[in-house]
């Protein structure tokens, strides 16, 4: 690197200037150390739009027209490669002149944001868990395995949608680690509600989970003929995640996969947005915000009053559509 040296206006104008020459020392250096031509381009476009504007010469106010400038013209990428690639002029200006003008110069620059996207990328509805309960229904036997095989796999499957759906529960470090045991000892209780212990929740609070009345529907077959089952688990992890990723059900308002963990969302929801749900209520059952006043206040109460004050939102709600046939499914279990 030559030994240019930049001129420095009087203190009381706070202004810098540099040369053509210190420019063009500039690029040649940033050229070696890439290869790509967009990368350049942008190296070079960056200080060229500045001083086809302003000239050669740096001050607080015309940095701040230049990056008012670029932010109202261009894109996200734009305003990023305009922001890092000046401001790298300006580091490289320090470097051989060590004034701390430039510094605050550095300073004065903002960060362009990536604009937040107008649509919530994850949005479902009723119909979403409906048209994924319908595509594992509807999937073809496995020739491989027995009728009452593949129903019960499904009974299985549909089962998890539903609690997941209804409860909101984390599918993998919470429903993942129900037992058997403790669904049927959830299925005993009245009115049905699920003991989710500490070790059985990823923040490690204990709480109860109201078991709506479709849920316990759903239920009652898959532990009775758990027998059918291949784990010792009612709903393992990966075979249900798996699956969901196969079939590919999209979101009806934003086109979007659903995947098994989205069913938390849902929950989440149709409690904020459809059900107007008390929000120590939501996050009590979620296991969700659980140091929140709201929360502690539901950890207070009886499981028979969050059962009621559940079911006062949730009771019409009925996500398994007409064309599934529960009792079709549990007639081919039978055959076993």
């Amino acid at each position: 690197m030559r030994d240019l040296k930049i001129e420095k206006s009087e203190p009381s104008n706070g202004e810098i200037r540099f040369t053509e020459e210190i420019l063009n020392d500039y690029l040649e250096h940033r050229f070696s150390q890439v290869s790509s031509e967009k990368s350049k381009y942008w190296i070079e476009k960056g200080v060229r739009e500045y001083v086809k504007r302003f000239g050669y010469t740096l001050s607080k106010d015309r940095i701040l027209k230049y990056q008012n400038w670029f932010m109202q013209n261009f894109g996200y990428e734009g305003q990023r490669h305009s922001y890092l690639h000046f401001r790298a002029f300006l580091k490289y200006l320090y470097k051989l002149s060590r004034d701390p003008l430039l510094l605050d110069f550095m300073e004065l620059m903002t960060r362009p944001k990536r604009p937040s996207k107008k649509i919530n990328p994850i949005i479902l509805r009723e119909p979403d868990v409906k048209n994924l309960i319908n595509a594992v229904y509807n999937i073809p036997p496995s020739p491989y395995d027995p009728a009452y095989r593949t129903a019960y796999h499904k009974l299985k499957f549909i089962a998890a949608i539903l609690f997941a759906a209804y409860t909101g529960q984390r599918p993998q470090a919470t429903i993942a680690k129900l037992s058997f045991e403790d669904l049927t000892t959830a299925l005993e209780r009245n009115p049905p509600m699920l003991w989710v212990p500490e070790e059985k929740d990823k923040e490690r609070f204990p709480h109860w989970v109201p078991l709506h009345p479709v849920v316990v529907g759903w239920l009652k077959p898959v532990l009775e003929y758990k027998h059918l089952a291949q784990s010792d688990r009612p709903f393992p992890y990966d075979p249900l995640r798996k699956l969901i990723d196969r079939i590919g059900v999209k979101a009806v308002h934003t086109g979007r996969k659903i995947t098994y963990s989205h069913l938390r969302k849902f929950f989440e929801q149709m409690c904020n947005n459809v059900l107007m749900v008390h929000p120590g209520l939501r996050d009590y059952i979620m296991a969700h915000n659980t140091g929140s006043l709201d929360v502690q206040s539901y950890d207070g109460k009886l499981p028979s009053e969050i059962y009621e004050q559940y079911m006062a939102a949730w009771k019409d709600v009925n996500l398994v559509p007409e064309e599934v046939r529960l009792e079709k499914l549990v007639n081919l279990c039978k055959k076993y």
